[in-house]
């Protein structure tokens, strides 16, 4: 049987000179790829979530067999997948079903740079244990292995997209998508000020407004500093940065606001290698966002004060006086992972919005001074090594931080995004050290890596 071979098919494309098993065989792959196509629009219209989790895992198979450190690429884009497929999320999914590859590719010897951040998530899990113990229950025992995969999945993850010279594709994956939420929220925002002359937050298909705002957060910052191993042109740059922004202020999510600010002052204050330094005209566009925050929190302070209890500020002062009082019933150990889960505490059914609240009530002080350890400890790291690499990374993490001290913390997606940016700088910094990992016979692969 002869075999097709991809040149000389193309090469015959070219010069229109096809022959009658060229064309057999162009017309037996769009058909399938169309009958699966159909095949997918009747399961989304009849299953929803679970066709999502097919037609990934049809993509995953489909990668994984041109090359297998394709897989951990899809992580980054599977962040904007947040809905539900049981106890899990599609994006938690596909982070665990992208860490085997990892784990697979991670070479020991070119990844020591990445071993302090790894021991932090180590020392992390290890001071969860206690809460594990204490409270016996699946919820608890899940959420445990939850982080795991965020923290330690999501380094090694990040660090075979670097090390095999994805990293460019792989964020351009995500901030592109990002812009097209950015600008359908914008559009979306517009019309409702056109038909209602008001102006509200924007909610998006499956997307919460924080869940646009933190993520379009990420997105504008890695626009922002879009290091030069990149290989971005400035043009994708500004439009991402336009686009994200518009979003953000469409969602009118706060704790994004603040994130995007706090962070560009840090790196204003950076040098200019690696995307610090850029910050300082940039603030200026920030204040309209920052009285923005400053005026609405204010007026629902103020309408608190006066007895109003319904507004998001009057909730979260609420929420975190309850957090209090469940941690005084464990305050050393925490009363255990996800315990909104459970029905132990009357009418506490809610994640504290706020990650030191959350840690506090979970794991009590052995847990939270874990979590600070592995926060600060992770800042002040990708702080002190070449900024070149080491800003992007940073830049996610303090974001995040921020993010979690006005709205949930642990969450799929946005809580592996910044660890999976800390393995990818690094695994970036070994490429450009010891050079690619290994020739490439994949087309998909070579399409997909810097030139």
């Amino acid at each position: 049987m002869t075999r097709l071979r991809p040149v000389a098919v193309r090469s015959r494309w070219r010069t229109g000179r096809l022959r009658l098993g060229d064309i057999a065989a162009v017309a037996m792959a769009v058909g399938l790829l169309l009958l699966v196509a159909a095949g997918l629009g009747f399961a989304t219209a009849e299953f929803g979530e679970l066709a999502i989790v097919a037609a990934i895992g049809i993509l995953a198979v489909g990668l994984a067999s041109t090359d297998i450190a394709l897989l951990p690429v899809l992580a980054f884009p599977a962040i904007l997948l947040p809905m539900r497929a049981g106890p899990l999320s599609v994006t938690d999914l596909v982070l665990i079903a992208a860490t085997l590859p990892a784990f697979l590719l991670y070479r020991r010897d070119e990844a020591k740079p990445l071993q302090p951040l790894l021991w932090l998530g180590i020392a992390y899990q290890a001071m969860l244990v206690p809460t594990l113990l204490l409270n016996p229950y699946l919820s608890n025992l899940v959420e445990w292995g939850h982080e795991l995969f965020m923290v330690i999945g999501s380094l090694l993850v990040g660090w075979v997209v670097g090390r095999r010279g994805y990293a460019g594709a792989a964020l351009k994956l995500y901030v592109g998508a990002c812009s097209l939420i950015g600008i359908a929220a914008f559009v979306v925002g517009a019309l409702m000020l056109v038909r209602e002359g008001s102006f509200g937050p924007v909610y998006l298909w499956i997307f919460h407004k924080n869940f646009t705002g933190d993520t379009l957060a990420f997105a504008f910052l890695i626009a922002f500093l879009r290091p030069d191993w990149l290989g971005w042109s400035k043009r994708f740059a500004y439009i991402s940065l336009v686009a994200c922004g518009l979003g953000i202020a469409a969602s009118g999510a706060r704790q994004a606001m603040v994130s995007v600010a706090v962070t560009v002052v840090l790196m204003a204050l950076r040098g200019k290698e690696g995307g610090g330094g850029r910050g300082r005209i940039l603030l200026l566009a920030l204040i309209p966002g920052m009285w923005f925050v400053l005026n609405s929190l204010s007026d629902q302070l103020e309408a608190y004060a006066e007895g109003d209890r319904f507004n998001s500020a009057a909730q979260r002062l609420e929420w975190f006086g309850q957090s209090l009082d469940i941690w005084a019933e464990s305050p050393v150990f925490g009363v255990g992972l996800r315990w909104w889960y459970t029905d132990r505490f009357s009418g506490a059914g809610f994640q504290p919005p706020n990650a030191i609240f959350e840690m506090l009530s979970s794991a009590g002080v052995v847990g939270t001074i874990g979590f600070l350890v592995l926060m600060g400890g992770g800042l002040w790291f990708l702080l002190t090594i070449d900024p070149r690499y080491g800003n992007l990374a940073a830049a996610m993490l303090l974001a995040r931080f921020v993010q979690g001290q006005l709205d949930l913390y642990w969450l799929a997606g946005l809580s592996s995004l910044p660890w999976m940016m800390a393995g990818l700088v690094i695994g970036v910094q070994a490429l450009h050290r010891h050079g690619p990992a290994s020739a490439r016979s994949s087309p998909v692969g070579q399409a997909l890596s810097p030139p």
